[in-house]
């Protein structure tokens, strides 16, 4: 948003748009009060986001609860949340019912799914209504690689899968996994393990465990886990399609033969960066397959789905 764009937001959705001016020069909170009721004593960072996610958030009853803990009711919904998942939250509002369990731990429901999981988790249930991994799974078997807390294995269910095969690194991971999967009825596969180029194991370094786990290099925590040849799961699998989103490992898929990739008709692939994105591209499109979409969510992040020729 241009700075011109911003000034009319500011004067369009405040009763006191000076002091919304204030903020961006001072360090101190102030009370800022918007033109649908919403009174609240915000920093320059909590006032943007309330201000360019206005039209949405104007929907709902939220109150202040503390400097950066902001109480959101609708209908059966209910959270608590810091300034900047808001709008998330919001937004999954118009489709799920919201419950908070913990302070990051929330059940989402609606009349197909059911899940438990954190903030994290639902940033992915709001991508997912992207329809970035949007596919013809009916009756078919799907190779889930970096099932996260189980909500992918549940949207591919949805879309009519018979089968989802589940690979996740991460132990504390699974048990919510098995608990999504069979809430939700999924007849799943789940397996603690990660993929890569050979059987081995791989010490990760983490700040949080969170969807990016498995990109940073120099976290202050740091988790063994183990890791499976990506060929012997592709060729074990038995499946239609797959979906990769394992945080950097879909560079161990350059090196899988042609005719073992070529097992699978349809692949969903996240890259994290440009350079495997073109490597990526290269591998498949020499093994016999075209490039069918492309979803871009930043410079470095987009989302390639391949179909065997």
């Amino acid at each position: 948003m241009g700075k011109t764009g911003a000034l009319k937001r500011t004067l369009t959705v405040t009763k006191n748009p000076l002091a919304g001016l204030e903020l961006k020069r001072s360090k101190n909170r102030k009370t800022i009060r918007f033109k649908n009721g919403f009174i609240f004593k915000l920093t320059w960072p909590q006032f943007r986001v309330i201000r360019d996610n206005y039209p949405l958030l104007q929907r709902y009853e939220i109150t202040q609860q503390a400097e950066d803990l902001f109480k959101i009711t609708c209908d059966k919904s209910e959270v608590a949340c810091n300034a900047s998942q808001m709008p998330l939250m919001c937004d999954l509002m118009q489709k799920y019912i919201i419950r908070q369990i913990e302070t990051d731990l929330f059940n989402i429901l609606n009349d197909q799914i059911d899940l438990v999981g954190t903030t994290y988790m639902l940033g992915c249930i709001q991508e997912q209504g992207t329809g970035e991994y949007n596919c013809d799974c009916k009756d078919k078997i799907v190779l889930d690689v970096g099932g996260y807390q189980g909500e992918s294995a549940v949207y591919f269910t949805t879309l009519g899968a018979k089968k989802v095969i589940v690979y996740e690194p991460v132990t504390e991971h699974i048990d919510r996994i098995k608990r999504n999967t069979s809430k939700n009825n999924v007849n799943a596969e789940i397996h603690n393990e990660g993929v890569g180029e050979k059987d081995t194991a791989q010490t990760i370094s983490y700040t949080e465990m969170d969807t990016s786990f498995g990109l940073e290099k120099n976290g202050q925590h740091q988790l063994k886990i183990k890791i499976k040849n990506v060929a012997d799961v592709i060729e074990e699998s038995s499946a239609d399609l797959a979906k990769f989103d394992c945080e950097g490992a879909e560079t161990c898929l350059v090196n899988v033969p042609a005719e073992i990739l070529r097992k699978i008709e349809l692949y969903m692939i996240e890259v994290h960066s440009p350079e495997i994105k073109q490597a990526i591209n290269g591998k498949f499109k020499s093994a016999g397959f075209a490039l069918e979409r492309e979803a871009t969510k930043s410079p470095q992040l987009s989302v390639l789905t391949f179909k065997r020729k």
